[in-house]
């Protein structure tokens, strides 16, 4: 094992917290073992009403010194591994949804709905309270979206929470602090400030959005500003690319299934869904406090796009390690970034600027199996390469969370940031609630730490 003080730099500089990591090796050349996909559709993860276990978690990361990160949860995978979820095993609401990871229809609300404890948004934050924590945004792909459900659970109290037993939760599984913070009429969007997106009584599911609206964009907010606590807003972006193209399935592309993504009247063009959604969330808070923006350049799909682009050839791409794709990669990446600080800036949101983070993907343990999709998990640790260099150039902070997950659970000990088959759902690349709620709780500590005091995090509970 070597240390690397390589998690969390902030342009160019030395890590603020050590982590371990396997010695560099070519992802490419070592095999990983043959049973990990059908040990993996064997696991049934407890359900987080042991969302204690995530809040656990956060209190254990919380309280351990930072170099304690190398040896973070190697005992608590498989404590969590060998529960017992309290739906059955061969229940399909357990494991991945058959439509692009959507929950089965059957599962139930979330079971932690508690409308007992009154309504959100409540109290004002008193300016220039030292107690004050950032807003948070988060652009990216699903793994963001999980991050911001994880993000939303800890505004709200333990019994408040609510788990994911697939990538992708219908709206009356989210917490009940969720809420969109665009409209999908021309009436302006709904908020829980007196009650909350989904009823208790509401079976059927129909809350203050679609399901395709709670997929593009959603927020949620503290049951009270007056603890320092700020909202939690996401977007889902189609890739990094200002204008596209994108990766489309061939359901998408025959209207066979509809786009889940394009909700609110938003296209798919990156740049025109931040124009749109960023400032809507902005104006959607209730101050002016600053926002930390994380920023995911949906590094997978980028990929998936490649798979099955007629001509590419995924060994050639290694050989050159470009053949105009990673350029093309990196600008996008710049472009993104460069929007986003201007947005800030044109809506008097100067200081937020030094908020703006750049992430890493975790490493997937498999792809589909759609075009030549299946053989490029290892180009994942190529593109958070790719997103490094932009980070170090631009002198934008960078959340590793591809050495985290590796660091919390650690997989193939011979491929470099390798991650256990068992953070993730069937598919291989959505992480489970736990190991997105592990993420989002390390995203706060490393926040804490390596940014400006004034783009520092909610704790737990919304404090």
């Amino acid at each position: 094992m070597t240390r690397e003080a390589a998690y969390g730099s902030i342009a160019g500089k030395a890590a603020v917290v050590d982590i371990a990591s396997t010695s560099a090796s070519d992802p490419g050349t070592t095999a990983r073992p043959a049973t990990s996909r059908h040990a993996r559709r064997a696991v049934s993860w407890a359900f987080l009403a042991s969302a204690c276990a995530c809040a656990a978690f956060a209190a254990r990361a919380s309280a351990r010194p930072a170099a304690g990160l190398a040896r973070a949860s190697s005992s608590s995978l498989p404590s969590t591994m060998s529960a017992r979820s309290v739906l059955a095993e061969e229940d399909a609401r357990a494991v991945l949804g058959a439509a692009y990871g959507r929950c089965d229809d059957a599962v139930e609300s979330c079971p932690a709905l508690d409308l007992s404890l009154g309504p959100f948004a409540e109290g004002a934050l008193a300016a220039g309270d030292p107690n004050a924590r950032a807003h948070l945004f988060i652009f990216g792909d699903s793994i963001d979206k999980l991050m911001h459900i994880s993000a939303c659970n800890a505004l709200v109290s333990e019994r408040e929470r609510c788990a994911f037993q697939c990538s992708t939760p219908v709206p009356r599984q989210y917490p009940r602090n969720a809420a969109p913070f665009l409209s999908e009429t021309e009436e302006s969007p709904e908020s829980p400030a007196s009650g909350t997106c989904c009823d208790a009584d509401d079976g059927a599911g129909e809350c203050c959005a679609s399901e395709f609206a709670f997929r593009t964009a959603l927020a949620c907010r503290p049951r009270t500003y007056a603890n320092g606590a700020g909202d939690a807003g996401f977007l889902m972006l189609m890739g990094s690319s200002p204008d596209g193209p994108y990766f489309e399935p061939e359901d998408w592309k025959t209207g066979a299934q509809p786009n889940p993504y394009l909700a609110y009247g938003l296209p798919s063009a990156t740049s025109v869904r931040v124009a749109n959604a960023f400032p809507a969330f902005l104006a959607w808070t209730k101050d002016t406090r600053p926002v930390t923006t994380l920023l995911g350049p949906n590094i997978i799909w980028e990929l998936f796009r490649w798979g099955v682009e007629p001509g590419f050839d995924p060994d050639a791409f290694r050989s050159s390690n470009d053949d105009g794709k990673l350029t093309a990669f990196e600008d996008q990446t710049r472009a993104l970034l460069a929007q986003t600080r201007e947005t800030l800036v044109l809506r008097n949101r100067e200081s937020s600027q030094a908020c703006v983070i750049l992430r890493t993907q975790p490493v997937p343990v498999s792809f589909p199996e759609v075009g030549v999709i299946a053989g490029l998990t290892d180009l994942v640790s190529v593109l958070n390469d790719a997103v490094r260099r932009v980070a170090d150039e631009q002198g934008a902070p960078l959340f590793d969370a591809a050495r985290g997950s590796a660091s919390m659970f650690p997989g193939d000990p011979g491929v470099s940031q390798s991650v256990a088959a068992a953070a993730y759902f069937e598919d291989g690349y959505h992480p489970t609630s736990e190991h997105a709620a592990a993420l989002y709780a390390l995203l706060r500590e490393w926040a804490r730490e390596a940014l400006p005091e004034h783009c520092r995090l909610s704790e737990e509970n919304g404090q």
